[in-house]
């Protein structure tokens, strides 16, 4: 066998193999993704579940009293927009 075919034959197992890895890591990597983004979804449902009970706490209190509780939900809002943003990859 000549040194070219030998050398091809050598470039082309290590390439088959460099490919293989490379598999395993993007379905790792999607993997990995995947289990983040259902994290995230999770940290979602609280916080809407939050907000749920903040948007009664609003219609419950006296119309003094809740801009007391606006603040609190504003920055809730502003955690779940920013939670969505991250689960849609934006």
């Amino acid at each position: 066998m000549s040194e070219k075919i030998e050398y091809l034959q050598k470039l082309e197992l290590r390439i088959s193999e460099a490919q293989a890895v490379l598999t395993k890591l993007k379905a790792e990597k999607i993997q990995v993704l995947e289990q983040a983004q259902h994290e995230e979804i999770e940290q979602l449902e609280k916080h809407l579940e939050t907000a749920q009970v903040r948007l009664k706490d609003i219609a419950n209190v006296a119309d003094e009293a809740w801009h007391e509780i606006k603040e609190a939900v504003e920055e809730l809002l502003k955690t779940i927009s920013e939670s969505l943003g991250r689960v849609l990859g934006k």
